[in-house]
């Protein structure tokens, strides 16, 4: 392993971290420039991200998910980027599109971060924030060392308006077990059956392995979500579906979960030369699929709602009908098709997810929301 460090990050907490974790690593100094960074990024473009990369979060690295434009529905979720790239290779990762960084890296100045969470939040205190760190990078897969989750739950327990959440395809939970979360962190997991584990999501925990640490964190008293995201079409995929939702209800307790989310296969067009020249054999681009209204590749709509259709009803007939789900990047007519109703915007949604943690999860002591403050909390988009 080869651990390089920008100039300024050579004494932080996280380059001691990563030195202490891999003491027989090269150390090697980068000096602070993009022409640096550009010629470290180009001399390591095949080197499978195993090497990491520690630098400076600079501009900003806390804003609202990027979603897609209407009409499809969005959740106003918010992202904070403390990582990027991830040391798994799934098939169908976008992150490998719209990265050209090969590197593990890791933003050293955590406090700076954590700065720019505590100057949003402050602006809109009636408004409860779901912030997640695994928009750009697997929230725990290199956090046993970085050790940046911990920081981020402690704080998270200290606000009154934020739930984290940690989005995983690991087992890597020991480190958080005994933080004092207050409650207030969901420690999550992309969901997917044994079959597509083991042919589309490699060197990612295995469905048994992600299903011990459930039992940990939900022991440890955290909130729990699932993404079924994306969900995959293949032979026998009726049967994967429904024994992968009796497996997680064997472990998780309905009512410790916060939320799940849904949804499928969808990539932009020119991912899909990515895909090919990676995973030559894979699979993955084998069904008949479509350019959507958000110009990404994925599933013809009845065929998407039939999937939904029927991983919604293995969820109520194994989890009960009070488990709160949503669909990610799906318009109003696909809620409607497979749950009987849509939220009639992104601030409505929004609101169900206040208005339905304030009301399961009392020990949060949140405050009731208020439909009519959610309709005018500011959440600017690039297309804004």
């Amino acid at each position: 392993m080869i651990i390089y460090v920008t100039s300024g990050c050579e004494d932080t907490v996280v380059t001691r971290r990563f030195r202490a974790a891999h003491p027989q690593a090269d150390i090697i100094s980068v000096a602070d420039t993009e022409d640096a960074r550009r010629a470290l990024f180009e001399k390591e473009t095949h080197s499978g991200k195993r090497n990491i990369f520690i630098t400076l979060a600079k501009g900003q690295h806390f804003k609202v998910c990027p979603g897609t434009e209407l009409p499809y529905i969005c959740c106003n979720y918010w992202t904070l980027h403390q990582a990027s790239n991830c040391p798994y290779d799934c098939t169908y990762c976008i992150l490998q599109y719209y990265l050209n960084n090969p590197l593990l890296t890791v933003y050293a100045n955590v406090d700076d971060l954590i700065d720019m969470i505590r100057q949003r939040i402050q602006k809109e205190p009636q408004r409860l924030f779901r912030i997640g760190t695994g928009e750009l990078a697997d929230s725990l897969a290199i956090d046993d060392v970085a050790q940046v989750g911990p920081d981020l739950i402690q704080f998270t327990g200290k606000q009154k308006n934020v739930i984290l959440e940690l989005k995983t395809k690991s087992d890597k939970v020991d480190h958080l077990l005994s933080v004092q979360h207050k409650g207030k962190t969901v420690i999550s997991w992309s969901l997917n059956p044994p079959d597509i584990i083991t042919h589309h999501e490699f060197r990612a925990a295995d469905l048994e392995k992600r299903m011990q640490a459930v039992d940990k964190v939900q022991d440890a008293g955290y909130m729990l979500g699932f993404h079924f995201d994306p969900m995959l079409m293949y032979e026998n995929w009726e049967t994967g579906y429904e024994e992968l939702i009796k497996i997680l209800f064997e472990h998780a307790r309905p009512e410790r979960i916060a939320w799940i989310s849904i949804g499928s296969l969808r990539f932009p067009p020119e991912m899909e030369d990515k895909v090919n020249v990676k995973f030559p054999k894979t699979n993955l681009l084998d069904g008949e699929m479509i350019r959507g209204r958000d110009n990404k590749i994925r599933y013809f709509k009845p065929l998407r709602v039939k999937m939904y259709k029927h991983l919604y009803a293995c969820l109520q007939r194994y989890g009960g009908e009070n488990l709160f789900v949503y669909f990610c990047m799906e318009d109003a007519d696909v809620w409607n098709q497979v749950m009987g109703f849509a939220p009639e915007s992104n601030q409505h949604l929004d609101y169900l997810f206040a208005e339905y943690l304030s009301k399961n999860f009392p020990k949060l002591q949140l405050s009731k929301p208020d439909i009519t403050l959610y309709r005018n909390f500011h959440t600017k988009r690039s297309w804004e």
